[in-house]
């Protein structure tokens, strides 16, 4: 089930962070800190009170992103905690308001707390219990999942409309009126205890350390607070915390769930999306052709799939993509590889360009080590490389490895056979995108926005950020732009990496998308705003059937239909809430919290 929480944080991370109780986050834990009153909000006879505990928590789970990720003081990044706070308040207030006006909480609603708690109690246990797994076992999975893409809308007869609509949360919940629960009640909140007891002693030995674990964190969270340690006493309150904060999380929910719709009607429009394209064109046109930005090279390299205008001059480089199917070396055979690699060159794979008078030399910088003993050296460490192989579990989208005895030249040449067998482009991008899941170490690979650009300037040199060899095959796999999609490196491309199958993708400049700057007029607008999804002369059709990604079902116009509904949902939503803090005084007590930065 798909639940969607749109426009602001509110108390979304508040409950991520909220529920790992785990640790520690203040050296002073004494309940007069935690409950020092930070700011205030009132509004007629209403007063709600912020806590430095809330404003920590806060900063803890995101507030701190503004430091790290944005340049943003410790003290800008609090103030920014403190308004994210405020705003989570303010909603949990409108949705008791929207759930007061319609009678108060059903039985149904009840129950979802009820059942929302009892679910945190047993993942914050489970994540008890997987920490000691991990630590027994030391081992990392080696699965990987492929995101992929879920389109949000459609065109049928002209017009778009949504796909996936979202559903209310409490609509999703699947309730049974014979087994209905209440969060208030006190029987349902020892229920709950009851059935994590139920639950620790069902299971082995390393369940009960678990629960062990479990308590301690507890106790170490109420450090100072002079509260009983007995486990139903400890329990008794944390069942406590979780049920407000699952109340709290759901009220938020009901507020913001009034900015969504809920049927499959859609208030974007083809104009609205044929508009947004045309706009993008002219931003990159004005950028990249009339500024003559040196971004360009770097920004197409980097983000193709955000680029909507493309320079195509004699004198500008031609850009393609390819996909990269890798066999890693293992950590054993990395250091072997740059032990020969020293021992030839005189320094390892990461100092650079290598000497020039070395590159065709017969023998090594000190003259101890033959140009055919490295060759062959390095010869037979490739040849011990064997492809890892994963499958698809299920009808998941989670690709697990297991044991298989192909080989380098059984995998390549299953890979060669299989594309040109197939003549549908979409059907050939699609097995592409499986070999990257089934059979590539290359984590660069997965789930990308785009596969990897390379260039050839206008004197055949080749543009890339890549290894040579990499980049050499690549503008082979180009062939002077008569590269055909899906062509395949000839053998094995060998780099400090281990070994790459190279796969032609087709130029970054989307052929078909590039069509279109002949419709769109000195103004950048389409010369026709009206399009047929089945008509391949109309600028919608060529949206919406042109992949971003050539390996993922997700279309421009998925691109720019996301973009236009998601700006505006989030927007209703802030706009409400900035509407909503003018109708309260609030108050912040900077020297209460100022010790914090």
């Amino acid at each position: 089930m798909k639940k969607r929480f749109i426009g602001l944080l509110l108390c979304f991370t508040l409950f991520s962070m909220s529920i790992l109780t785990g640790c520690s986050l203040f050296a002073q834990n004494t309940e007069m800190y935690y409950n020092t009153i930070v700011a205030t909000l009132v509004k007629d006879d209403q007063t709600i009170e912020i806590t430095k505990q809330e404003l920590l928590e806060m900063y803890m789970s995101y507030g701190s992103m503004y430091e790290q990720y944005y340049g943003y003081s410790t003290e800008e990044a609090y103030q920014m905690s403190l308004t994210l706070v405020e705003n989570n308040k303010i909603s949990i207030v409108e949705g008791e308001k929207i759930v007061q006006e319609r009678g108060g909480l059903t039985q149904k609603e009840k129950s979802y707390i009820w059942q929302e708690t009892m679910d945190a109690v047993l993942e914050n246990f489970d994540r008890y219990y997987q920490q000691i797994v991990e630590a027994e076992e030391e081992t990392e999975s080696d699965d990987i999942t492929f995101e992929g893409y879920q389109k949000t809308a459609k065109i049928e007869n002209g017009q778009i409309v949504r796909e996936n609509v979202p559903t209310k949360v409490i609509d999703e919940y699947e309730f049974d009126q014979s087994n209905a629960h209440d969060y208030s009640s006190e029987a349902d909140k020892q229920l709950i205890y009851t059935n994590l007891i139920g639950h620790v002693l069902g299971g082995d030995e390393l369940y009960r350390e678990a629960f062990e674990d479990y308590k301690q964190a507890l106790i170490s969270s109420e450090q100072g607070l002079n509260l009983s340690t007995d486990t139903p006493s400890l329990f008794e309150r944390e069942i406590e915390r979780l049920s407000n904060l699952m109340y709290e999380t759901y009220m938020s929910t009901v507020y913001s769930e009034q900015f969504e719709t809920y049927d499959e009607a859609s208030y974007v429009t083809m104009s609205d999306i044929l508009s947004l394209y045309s706009s993008k064109v002219r931003r990159d046109y004005v950028q990249y052709q009339i500024e003559d930005s040196s971004e360009y090279d770097s920004t197409i390299q980097s983000n193709a799939a955000g680029v909507y205008y493309y320079k195509n001059g004699e004198e500008d480089t031609k850009y393609f993509t390819v996909a990269n199917i890798l066999i890693m070396f293992n950590e054993t055979q990395q250091e072997k590889y740059n032990e020969i690699y020293e021992r030839f060159y005189g320094q390892s794979p990461d100092e650079g360009e290598i000497p020039e008078e070395l590159v065709n030399s017969d023998v090594s910088y000190d003259g101890s080590y033959s140009r055919t003993d490295f060759e062959n050296d390095l010869t037979a460490l490739y040849n011990q490389l064997k492809p890892v192989v994963r499958q698809k579990e299920g009808q998941s989208n989670v690709y697990k490895e297991v044991e298989s005895n192909l080989t380098q030249s059984e995998l390549l040449q299953n890979i060669k056979t299989q594309l040109s067998n197939e003549s549908n482009l979409n059907n050939k991008a699609d097995l592409i995108n499986q070999y990257i899941y089934m059979y590539n170490e290359d984590e660069g690979m997965f789930n990308a926005e785009s596969c990897y650009v390379v260039g050839v300037d206008s004197n055949g040199e080749g543009v890339s950020s890549f290894v040579q060899s990499f980049e050499d095959a690549a503008i082979a796999l180009y062939n002077n732009g008569q590269g055909k999609f899906g062509d395949v490196s000839q053998n094995y491309v060998r780099s400090n990496y281990g070994l790459h199958i190279i796969i032609y993708t087709g130029p970054a400049q989307n052929e078909n998308i590039a069509k279109l700057l002949t419709t769109v007029n000195e103004n950048f607008s389409l010369s026709y705003t009206q399009g047929d999804e089945n008509d391949p002369d109309s600028a919608i059709y060529t949206l919406y059937h042109t992949r971003v990604n050539p390996l993922v079902d997700k279309t421009y116009f998925d691109v720019l239909y996301d973009e236009i509904y998601q700006d505006d949902a989030a927007n209703l939503q802030s706009l409400d809430i900035e509407e909503l803090r003018n109708e309260y005084a609030i108050t912040h007590f900077v020297d209460r919290y100022s010790d914090l930065f």
